[in-house]
């Protein structure tokens, strides 16, 4: 982003006389303090009181005259680490923000920053934060942290930048700029961070406003004293000033005193630990994918999302579009939490071809999510778990909540995750509910996507969440479908529909093997009919990351008739992944005895097949970079092995576990692989920091995330006995983030 400087004119007011301040940008501010004194140049607002004996000093030289050039008064406040000073809440409470616009402004220099140093804040903690900007030393790196608080959510958004350590004891102007649907941070002209950020601010907070401290407590105090206080700010600080408008570009100039902003922001997508052909979000934590939806030639992601200083249920649902399932972009259309939500929770979205629900108003079919509320009662949020929906009228681009929710009510516990899908014998949309308690699902009927009734329950051993309910064609035979029923750790059964009632005809098989596989959601509205699924792979966080967690990569599930063991969904990569291809390496009709190097893999990202005969070997090892995938035809067992990162985040007994002993050999999945005519076939997906394998065509499947170690990119197979190598294709793989986001 360049923009050229251009005069800000209802802003510049030129000041006639001997002093060399050239400009008053602040005419239209709502206060602005520039420590002449410690009174408002506004002129509304109270006087500052002094906490602890801040002290007013003029500047020198160069300083004075940057002071100036900016409207300051060529002095500094300067704090000692134990004062501070208090702003009240305005003579009208000016200082305390409403509406969807806000601009604030602050100049200052810290001589230390030993911890957390706020320089303006009117907040307790982020539960009832209305807006702030401090300095933060977090293991030994300093940010600049802007955070709002939003009356559409809890929390806080925050927006932050490294600093440089050349950087942490100079001058910093640093502007944070709000306009009801994106927030902004700007240092010394560049913008360094941004975040869909929707709402009004948070102007219910009743704490004055703080320069140089911030409360510790989340409501309430007695006295204003150092005890009530979470920390002080060391250092100068030149000028604060506080507008409820959001200030254009040449304005932002003017203040930083640049000829040009510039974009600042991280080169995100290239960071040591990033995936390169799994879906990430560029910054921030994501978990469960969400409204799979594909329409007029896009593929909608959207995704459970949370801006750091959320509490883990306020999520929003981010939003990425493809259109081959494999290059993703993230756009700034997120579905935010309403006002009278806690949070958007999981879901899944259709397309409206016939408007039966009515909402349609131009040549765009609607698309209509279907959403968790989360709701917190407690906190006037709502009600606890309803179903609710959100539309969008333009092809995705923009949601309007249905001013009728909830359209189905909550039932008992924390009901949620709606997965709904058509069903073309009974002609109704069906919706699979999860309800809370262990294994139980519910299912409901509509004919019009608004009301709903009540069809049957079921339940699923070993099963919760993120119900995924679907019509298959049966060997591919599209006059024989059977229904697919899988939960959120992808164990599964295969069985009949009649319009009210499912009836198993399996056990509850295995999804898949793997340790990081959680949440599989299909799109809906496929263009070929395929059944495309995509999951969450849950991990604890890559060290120095901006993003955390990520995505498997897509899959196409078919049913199937095995020869031992009945009816299985298999899973496998889609053919989409070909756009990938760079350089492909080919083996055929080799015999390893003992260790054979892969020379020509050099490289970190694959796509490979291999087919093996394993009758004169016992057993075999592929060694790809950091992990090892292995197998044993005594005991017909496929392992992964390598340094887990497990997920940390799901629970246990809600996930599902691979049989026997963990060791280093099957810590990332093990599962049985039965040879064919004493054949098998592996298909391995190796990126950066995960692995996929698929056995037999995805019979059986292991999914899981890995830590990798230091740059070694060895490739080697290793059999006990005579492993026949029939073929072998592998083909590496470009980057996703190539052609940018």
């Amino acid at each position: 982003m360049m923009i050229r400087l251009a005069i800000c004119s209802f802003l510049l007011v030129l000041l006639i006389g001997t002093s060399d301040r050239q400009v008053n940008v602040y005419e239209d501010s709502v206060a602005v303090w520039t420590f002449d004194g410690l009174d408002d140049g506004v002129g509304v607002n109270s006087r500052l009181t002094n906490h602890g004996n801040v002290s007013i000093v003029p500047l020198e030289g160069d300083e004075a005259s940057l002071s100036k050039q900016r409207g300051g008064a060529g002095s500094a406040a300067y704090f000692g680490g134990t004062s501070w000073l208090d702003a009240g809440q305005g003579a009208q409470e000016e200082l305390n923000l409403s509406g969807k616009e806000i601009t604030l402004y602050v100049r200052a220099r810290a001589t230390a920053v030993d911890g957390y140093s706020p320089i303006l804040t009117k907040a307790g903690d982020d539960h009832n934060l209305a807006y702030s900007i401090v300095l933060n030393r977090v293991d030994g790196a300093v940010y600049i942290e802007a955070k709002i608080g939003s009356d559409e959510i809890a929390g806080a958004h925050l927006l932050r930048y490294l600093l440089p350590k050349t950087e942490w004891n100079a001058w910093q102007d640093i502007i944070f700029r709000f306009n009801g649907k994106t927030s902004q941070l700007y240092v010394n002209g560049k913008l360094r961070d941004d975040e869909v950020t929707v709402g009004q601010i948070r102007d219910w907070n009743r704490r004055p406003m703080l320069i140089g401290a911030e409360y510790k407590k989340e409501y309430g105090y007695a006295d204003v004293d150092k005890d009530a206080l979470k920390a002080t700010f060391k250092g100068f600080i030149d000028i604060v000033a506080l507008w409820d408008k959001f200030l254009p570009d040449p304005c932002i100039v003017q203040l930083s005193q640049v000829d040009e902003l510039a974009d600042g922001r991280p080169a995100y997508y290239t960071e040591k630990h990033r995936p390169q052909f799994h879906f990430t979000a560029k910054k921030n934590w994501l978990n469960d994918p969400n409204g799979l939806v594909y329409y007029d030639g896009v593929y909608h992601l959207f995704f459970q999302y949370m801006p750091p200083h959320r509490p883990g249920a306020y999520k929003d649902w981010g939003h990425a579009v493809s259109k081959d399932l494999v290059h993703w972009e993230q756009i700034s259309s997120h579905i935010t939490p309403h006002k009278v939500w806690s949070g958007c929770w999981s879901g899944s979205a259709i397309v409206d071809a016939d408007n039966v629900a009515g909402f349609q108003t131009g040549k765009d079919k609607t698309l209509i999510a279907f959403i968790t509320n989360g709701g917190n009662p407690g906190r006037g949020l709502g009600p606890l778990n309803t179903q609710c929906i959100a539309y969008s009228t333009d092809g995705g681009n923009t949601f309007t909540y249905y001013d009728q929710n909830p359209v189905l009510k909550h039932i008992k516990a924390e009901n949620r995750d709606p997965k709904v899908v058509w069903d073309e014998a009974s002609q109704q949309w069906i919706m699979a509910l999860f309800m809370d308690d262990p294994d139980e699902f519910g299912l409901f009927g509509s004919t019009d996507l608004r009301e709903w009734s009540h069809l049957s329950s079921l339940s699923v051993k070993g099963v919760r969440e993120c119900p995924g309910f679907a019509p298959l064609p049966l060997d591919g035979d599209p006059k024989n479908k059977k229904w697919l029923f899988f939960g959120a750790n992808g164990d599964y059964v295969i069985g009949n529909f009649d319009g009210k009632n499912f009836k198993p005809e399996t056990e509850v098989l295995r999804g898949d093997y793997g340790t990081n596989y959680y949440a599989a959601m299909t799109w809906s509205n496929m263009p070929d009919d395929r059944c495309v699924s995509i999951a969450w792979m849950p991990t604890q966080r890559y060290p120095g990351m901006p993003f955390e967690q990520q995505m498997s990569f897509p899959t196409e599930i078919t049913l199937r008739t095995t020869a031992d063991e009945g009816l299985k969904a298999f899973r496998y990569p889609i053919q989409e992944i070909r756009h990938l291809y760079e350089k492909t390496t080919t083996l055929k009709n080799e015999t390893i005895k003992g260790k054979q190097r892969l020379k020509m893999l050099d490289g970190e990202r694959y796509d490979m097949e291999f087919e093996f005969d394993v009758r004169r070997s016992t057993s075999f090892e592929l060694v790809l970079r950091d992990v090892t995938v292995s197998y044993n035809a005594k005991t017909q067992s496929l392992a992964c092995g390598g340094p887990a990162m497990r997920n940390g985040i799901i629970v246990d007994d809600w996930v599902a576990q691979t049989a026997g002993e963990m060791n280093d050999q099957n810590n990332l999945g093990q599962a049985p692989l039965r040879p064919i005519n004493g054949k098998i076939n592996l298909r391995i997906l190796l990126d950066h920091n995960t692995v996929e394998v698929f056995g037999n065509g995805g019979e059986a499947v292991i999914s899981s995330c890995f830590m990798p170690g230091k740059p070694a990119n060895t490739y080697d197979i290793r059999s006990e006995g005579q492993l026949s190598v029939i073929k072998a294709e592998i083909h590496s793989l470009k980057s996703i983030w190539t052609a940018a986001n």
